[in-house]
């Protein structure tokens, strides 16, 4: 099985977390987002038209009708029938009636197609509050329930990563000024279940890896971990946004926004899973003493460095001598074997007990003693 090594560019990977984290920051905060009725209160229109028109032209003509600061959008129905949406703060019923007919005597409005809807302030304000209170629920109950699971380290890179994910579908929202409905909301709640259900089938292999993979660095058995799970996940994505596209395409506006957002979220969600979530537990957790020592010494195996390991049959000291090119390689002494000392070409003989045994006599003269010699 061939295993691709993915954290070896973990730092690219969090480059590109950090570059579509300012990409969301900057056109959330700075493009601004086009928040619906169900947000900010205000009067919605629906008016279908026969003849071809721009957004342009119902703007103009819309604003021309004493609306201020109207927001209209082109909308496709399953019938192909083109739509506009108008959405304003506030509208009147003589405005309303002075919009139908101004777009009617230029282009044609369909009978029957079409609706108004209004909603109050005070409503609107609600739906908000409880919209960043269901947000929020979710967050933490993730945290907690994946720091019970598994440890927090990989509680915060999965938020993170579910950051990376709904940042990603409101900047794209922002940046194709598409209008924020409840619907964005529910696609959003949705989108956070389905990332954290990905990253943690990455998580859970490997935790189980941990247990088989006991000399590797933490960066080999998250690349193994991704390869034992990347065709499960991109199968299931791709199952998930199948129905998704179909509703993108001939589905009505309401389940349209639920759908983009949707399909947005399952393709981020997928990659967050492997390539922003698993990089940052890997840079987290290969700061732990175990896991840097392995990768010190995978990196002074690669690096072609030689590791001295005491035996103890040396001696007592731990510190190895590196031989010179002159200097005779160093080899084990068997046992009794005769041994010099460093630096001396003496030889040192090993001591010999002087005693004999109880009730033998011993075969051997004492050292320094000889034979006479016969005198001349």
């Amino acid at each position: 099985m061939k295993v691709i090594p993915f954290m070896r560019y973990k730092w690219w990977f969090v480059l590109s977390l950090t570059a579509v984290t300012v990409f969301a920051i900057i056109l959330v905060f700075v493009v601004r987002l086009d928040l619906g009725i169900d947000f900010r209160g205000g009067v919605r229109m629906e008016v279908g038209l026969e003849q071809t028109a721009s957004v342009d032209q119902v703007r103009s003509i819309v604003t021309a009708q004493g609306v201020k600061d109207p927001i209209v959008q082109s909308v496709t129905g399953a019938s192909g029938a083109t739509s506009f949406l108008i959405t304003a703060e506030s509208m009147s019923d003589a405005q309303k009636t002075a919009v139908t007919n101004a777009l009617d005597s230029k282009y044609t409005v369909k009978q029957g197609y079409g609706s108004v809807d209004e909603v109050g302030a005070s409503f609107g304000a609600e739906t908000t509050h409880r919209a960043f209170i269901a947000v929020a629920i979710a967050v933490i109950a993730i945290i907690a329930y994946l720091s019970l699971r598994f440890h927090y380290k990989f509680a915060i890179p999965a938020i993170v990563a579910l950051i990376h994910d709904v940042g990603l579908v409101l900047g794209i929202y922002s940046a194709s000024n598409r209008m924020v409905t409840s619907a964005t909301v529910a696609a959003i709640l949705t989108i956070l279940g389905y990332s954290v259900h990905d990253t943690i089938v990455v998580y859970d292999r490997m935790r189980e890896n941990t247990l088989f993979m006991k000399r590797e660095t933490y960066s080999d058995m998250a690349d193994l971990s991704i390869r034992q799970t990347m065709i499960r996940s991109i199968n299931t994505s791709i199952c998930v946004l199948l129905p998704l596209l179909a509703i993108l395409i001939f589905g009505g506006p309401t389940l349209k926004d639920f759908s983009f957002a949707l399909t947005i979220g399952v393709i981020t969600g997928t990659y967050s899973s492997f390539f922003v979530a698993t990089p940052l537990v890997v840079l987290w957790k290969e700061r732990e003493p175990r896991y840097r020592k392995r990768l010190q010494l995978a990196g002074a195996a690669a690096g072609g460095g030689e590791i001295a390991v005491n035996t103890g049959m040396l001696g007592t000291d731990s510190t190895s001598r590196t031989a010179g090119a002159g200097d005779r390689p160093l080899v084990a002494p068997r046992p009794g074997a005769v041994t010099s000392k460093p630096g001396t070409s003496k030889a040192v003989q090993p001591r010999v007990s002087q005693k004999s045994k109880k009730g033998k006599t011993s075969g051997k003269r004492p050292a320094g003693k000889g034979p006479k010699r016969p005198s001349r």
